[in-house]
């Protein structure tokens, strides 16, 4: 006889949730966890379904439990992504509610976690053709997603900075391209002359400053989702900061980002828009000019950070400390993202 999904649920897992979500004030004695499962993906991130019933006479609600595991990829805060989250509630943005954190290490989902809503529609993945296709239909007809895309990162980098300041790191430039530095050195295996010339490449070319804003630090389709021709959610903001709004920019420029891993991807930028077209409505809407030198320099750096991200996945994956096998895959896309860094140095 099959069991009930309720006497499937982990009951260590769901008192944690319930725990967290009554200290927020958003479950109370009556509530009760109905359904709980993790869902698939997530590397620095593990992400679990629920459903919650509050004893309310309006049935289930649905969340997302979003937890830091022991060993992650990224070694980021929990905490900030959460304060970022708080911050955009009342945010012209399609971002979920939360419902609260629970900041220690030692839990059931074995690090921290937080619970958000769950919103409607679905994740595209630009390495999928299917997908592809369906952006592409969006540009050749309503733009609706396109349209969003940019109209969404204009509105996050209008968020007032000095808010956004309290729930996120600000970094400068020097900083972050220091990070991603740092890390790359750090997790390397090998070195890489071409990473080693794309590093001196960018300190060369530090753009002058702008006003800074909230950075979304990983804008693009793949953190977004999509439901009926529109953007219903932006998600992942673990890489956030207060910093060059151009970053968001450059990094949504990247091919990897249009699709391209082993094979070439969409010619449209983000497999979402054209370049120009997206560049120009950014630049009307937000009154930040679009420099495409700029745009070229941060989209080397964005590289860069992908570059130590991805080596950080087959350090820990050669070592032996995860036995992801998706760790070891991001080697695949290294060759690509070489290639994208000599034709942006002009080589």
């Amino acid at each position: 006889m099959a069991r009930s999904s309720e006497e499937q649920i982990d009951a260590a897992k769901a008192d944690a949730l319930l725990a967290t979500m009554r200290a927020a004030g958003s479950a109370d004695a009556s509530s009760r966890v109905t359904y709980l499962e993790q869902l698939e993906g997530g590397w620095s991130r593990h992400s679990y379904a629920a459903r919650v019933d509050h004893g309310d006479g309006e049935g289930e609600r649905a969340y997302i439990l979003r937890a830091r595991p022991a060993g992650s990829l990224l070694d980021t805060d929990l905490g900030e992504e959460f304060r970022t989250y708080a911050l955009l509630v009342d945010a012209p943005l399609p971002t979920p509610g939360v419902h609260g954190f629970e900041p220690s290490g030692d839990t059931p989902f074995t690090g921290p976690f937080f619970v958000m809503d769950r919103l409607d529609g679905h994740a595209v993945n630009v390495w999928r053709r299917p997908d592809r296709d369906e952006l592409a239909r969006d540009w050749d007809g309503p733009r609706g997603v396109a349209s969003d895309l940019v109209d969404n990162l204009v509105a996050i980098h209008a968020i007032d900075p000095l808010a956004a300041s309290a729930a996120v790191t600000p970094r400068t430039f020097r900083e972050t391209v220091d990070r991603w530095d740092g890390i790359y050195h750090e997790m390397a295996l090998v070195a890489d002359p071409v990473v080693e010339e794309a590093y001196a490449w960018i300190r060369e070319r530090e753009p002058d400053p702008v006003a800074p804003a909230l950075v979304h630090g990983d804008y693009r389709i793949g953190n977004c989702l999509i439901d009926g021709g529109r953007v219903t959610g932006i998600l992942d903001w673990e890489l956030s900061s207060v910093g060059d709004p151009r970053f968001d920019l450059g990094y949504m420029a990247l091919d990897y980002q249009a699709g391209k891993f082993t094979t070439p991807g969409s010619s449209l930028l983000n497999a979402t828009a054209d370049r120009a077209w997206f560049h120009e409505r950014y630049a009307r809407r937000s009154g930040r000019p679009v420099d495409p030198e700029v745009v070229r320099t941060y989209t080397a750096l964005g590289a860069l950070m992908l570059f130590a991200i991805m080596t950080t996945g087959v350090n820990v994956y050669a070592k032996g400390e995860t036995t992801d096998v998706r760790m070891a895959w991001g080697r695949f896309a290294l060759p690509g993202l070489r290639q994208d860094l000599a034709r942006l140095m002009d080589w």
